[in-house]
């Protein structure tokens, strides 16, 4: 299965550059564990692509997965069970009204 991930972020940029290094270094980690993880899995979609929301925090350096979208309960089941950290629980709506905050700089 193919995953593509879409980026969003609460709040502002960090002035803190070492802050936001962590931040890059946190999201590839993630993104290649998720990959890894489900490489040999199928979607119940005719691209056999999984779409995921990863959410940059306003605070702290845990970046989180959006499961909002997913429609696929056994794969839903699998990125709960062994990513239970990395689940955002904060209402949809945070992501929808910050969908438009840059991620990075120059991004």
């Amino acid at each position: 299965m193919e995953v593509k991930f879409d980026l969003v972020r609460i709040g502002k940029i960090r002035k803190n550059s070492i802050s936001e290094t962590i931040l890059k270094q946190n999201i590839d980690l993630l993104r290649n564990e998720i990959r890894r993880f489900l490489i040999d899995e199928t979607i119940n979609n005719k691209n056999n692509i999984l779409n995921l929301v990863m959410i940059i925090p306003g605070k702290g350096h845990n970046v989180k997965i959006a499961l909002h979208e997913i429609n696929d309960l056994n794969i839903k089941k699998q990125l709960k069970n062994n990513f239970p950290n990395s689940i955002y629980k904060g209402e949809y709506s945070i992501i929808l009204n910050n969908t438009e905050n840059k991620v990075f700089k120059n991004y």
